[in-house]
């Protein structure tokens, strides 16, 4: 049995229609630290956030990264 996720993360985006802008700064920083703790490394986290629309221009090191 494997152990790791399928993340099929267009299809979740198909489905559940991710808003452009996923809230106010706190609740995005949030979502971020909640990413950062389940992702299974440093490019699944980044590939996640990006995909997720939580990357930003900065990326998450703008100061109110996970």
């Amino acid at each position: 049995m494997s152990t790791h996720a399928n993340r099929e993360l267009e299809t979740m985006a198909e489905v559940f229609g991710l808003p452009q802008e996923p809230g106010p700064p706190e609740v995005r920083a949030l979502a971020r630290r909640a990413v950062a703790a389940r992702a299974r490394g440093a490019e699944d986290c980044r590939l996640l956030l990006d995909a997720l629309g939580l990357l930003g221009r900065e990326g998450p090191a703008n100061g109110s990264g996970p």
